[in-house]
């Protein structure tokens, strides 16, 4: 996984602190509490949006050998899923204008079962365009 993935949202708390502390600004009464509620409460939307990304990469594990391909996800429901390899159908990848610039991407990995449990879905792995080819 990768940690490039915290970027964008913190892209994003930076320019929603920076306009409502314009705006706070040209209003002169806002100021104060701008201040007071504010600047506090996107400091903590941010924290949580980026506690959210760092747990789901520490909590993540993928292996990819000669045989088969292993996921598990998650801490407390922890999902684990392993398709031999003669059962993949496809790889697709994915990289948004963030990932293309930081190069990271998803990657799904999709088999022959009708089944769409059965897929695996890597996100926000680093170099996601060069993990997909053979």
């Amino acid at each position: 996984m990768s940690w490039w993935t915290i970027v964008p949202r913190t892209l994003l708390a930076i320019v929603v602190f920076v306009v409502a502390a314009v705006v706070a600004g040209m209003l002169s009464a806002l100021v104060p509490m701008f201040w007071l509620i504010a600047a506090p409460l996107v400091i903590l939307v941010w924290i949580f949006m980026v506690a959210r990304q760092v747990f789901r990469v520490l909590t993540t594990e993928i292996a990819i050998t000669d045989r088969r391909v292993m996921s598990k996800t998650g801490l407390f429901r922890t999902e684990v899923k392993v398709t031999r390899l003669d059962k993949v159908n496809n790889v697709n990848v994915r990289q948004g204008f963030f990932g293309n610039m930081l190069d990271y991407g998803d990657i799904e990995v999709t088999t022959a079962t009708a089944e769409e449990n059965d897929n695996h879905l890597i996100s926000a792995l680093a170099h996601a365009d060069s993990s997909a080819t053979p």
